[in-house]
């Protein structure tokens, strides 16, 4: 990409300034601690159930490593930060995330002052800091958080590459800085190689962005410089056949089914339509209707960065399935993008709406958060937002009594062992797990049930008729089996089978 003022365009005194008096700065910055702190608050409430995927992060993080079978290594790193620091709990396993997301919000906050001014830049990290999904979001430890602010922070470092004299060493360091960034995410997230091919449809395909012999220096620094970040999770995956980087395409399931899907794509898109918010997301269709990519450098810019990425997970939403939050990082960009249209047009009133109107959903999340947890077994399955948490918990409850401090736990399920080790307390030294043939998750990979293993284990299946499996150890004894309820509703009663027992002597799998 071309890296002078002249070709980056717009890097003028006035488009550097930080708005009137130069309040902005203290303002973006009120406005990420009050979201913060308020966030963090609601934490405190322990609205959502742990996810049994919290729960296998958290379980990572008590082994730490440089990698893992379906994840990076930094979602793992940061739990195990936190839960020093907070516990073993809830509150613990979440305590980053409105702080990541506030750090998004404010690298936005940086780019826009750089792009545009000070109030763009304000409103923009404003709108992100009210998304609807960011408001959810902010209740669950997931991957997407460190991936997204090390995106956010790839993106600033980006602007400032470009607005840089090429020959100069300031050029240099923020080039490094973008593959820095891009590292960080790299072992957050794989997604953000998406990030690395929106910058190279802007070089390919924009004027400004053409390359030359000279402007490939900048770039080719920054590739290297995340390479070597990215460094110690790529030798982890070298030394487990790159588990991690095949899980990506084996999750993804491209080309598997029987048709094209555009049902599932039209789920999608309402999916995004939520994350996003319905008045930004109806201003980026106007925006793109009206202007397209013919816009100024700083918007073509930014659509690179996002609307490559939504477009693609569109398709892949036809084509086999797309998970809503595989588009999420589409939406730093697109807010200031967006944002700035906006306010170029004079119409604020559109990015106050979405404000108010993310404002309410944070409420309305809290208020009907703290009325599941008072009663959510009343709950219809088809409308409990955390449908998919309750069954393990209520079943590792059961089990978890029965688990000697010397025992082992076993199963056939990741779901169940990743949370009754987070309720248990115990580590990956602690557990077993089936695995047949290649591993299919971490647990496989690091802690499976071998012939000859020695001393008891407890034993849990999500079935009342356990037979099959008990029959593959030499000695087993039920110790409690049955069905538990989980969703009420008269005839959409939701139940969970179970079965706890104590084994030991395991015989191998083709055992019949």
């Amino acid at each position: 990409m071309s890296e002078s003022n002249a070709n980056g365009g717009g890097a003028s005194e006035a488009a550097l300034k930080l708005g009137p008096r130069g309040q902005w700065p203290l303002w973006m910055a009120a406005a990420v601690l009050a979201f913060g702190l308020i966030r963090t608050l609601i934490l405190t409430f322990n609205l959502a159930p742990l996810h049994f995927d919290e729960a296998q992060y958290w379980s990572y993080g008590e082994a730490l490593d440089l990698g893992y079978y379906s994840k990076p290594p930094m979602t793992a790193w940061l739990i195990r930060l936190s839960t020093e620091l907070f516990g073993d709990t809830a509150f613990g396993v979440r305590f980053f995330v409105p702080w990541l997301h506030g750090l998004i919000a404010w690298f936005i906050f940086l780019t826009g002052c750089r792009l545009f001014d000070g109030r763009t830049g304000f409103w923009a990290g404003l709108a992100y800091l009210t998304l609807p999904a960011v408001s959810v979001s902010s209740n669950v430890m997931s991957t997407d958080p460190p991936m997204m602010a090390a995106w956010a922070a790839a993106l600033y470092a980006l602007v400032r590459a470009l607005q840089s004299d090429s020959r100069g060493r300031s050029a240099l360091i923020w080039w490094a800085s973008v593959g820095v960034a891009i590292g960080l995410g790299l072992n957050s997230k794989y997604t953000i190689i998406a990030f690395v091919g929106g910058c190279a449809g802007y070089a390919l395909f924009s004027r400004e962005g053409r390359l030359t012999r000279a402007s490939l220096i900048g770039p080719g620094l920054a590739i290297l410089a995340a390479l070597l970040v990215w460094a110690p999770n790529l030798w982890w995956n070298a030394q487990n056949d790159f588990a991690s980087i095949s899980h990506v395409a084996d999750n993804a399931k491209m080309g598997r089914g029987p048709s094209l899907n555009p049902g599932k794509m039209a789920e999608f898109i309402g999916a995004q339509i939520a994350i996003f918010g319905p008045i930004l997301f109806i201003a980026v269709a106007v925006m793109l209707a009206r202007d397209g990519l013919r816009g100024a450098w700083a918007h073509r810019l930014l659509l690179w960065l996002g609307l490559p990425l939504l477009g693609a997970m569109v398709v892949q939403a036809l084509l086999s399935r797309a998970h809503p939050n595989w588009a999420a990082p589409a939406y730093i960009a697109l807010t200031l993008a967006t944002v700035s249209w906006l306010l170029d047009h004079a119409q604020r009133r559109w990015v106050l709406g979405s404000a108010a109107f993310g404002a309410l959903v944070l409420v309305g999340f809290t208020a009907l958060g703290l009325a599941y947890r008072e009663s959510p077994t009343t709950l219809t399955r088809t409308y409990d937002p955390f449908k998919k948490t309750r069954p393990e918990a209520l079943i590792c409850a059961k089990a978890l009594p029965h688990l000697r401090a010397e025992e082992k736990f076993a199963s056939n399920s990741r779901r169940l062992l990743a949370v009754c080790m987070f309720m248990a307390k115990r580590g990956m030294e602690d557990i077993r797990i089936e695995a047949h043939g290649k591993p299919g998750n971490h647990y496989q990979l690091a802690a499976p049930l071998v012939v000859g293993e020695k001393g008891e284990m407890l034993y849990i299946v999500d079935t009342d008729k356990p037979e099959d499996y008990l029959r593959k150890f030499a000695t087993s004894e039920i110790l409690e089996r049955g069905v538990i309820e989980t969703h009420g509703g008269g005839s959409k009663r939701r139940f969970a089978r179970y079965s706890i027992s104590r084994v030991s002597g395991f015989l191998g799998f083709d055992r019949k």
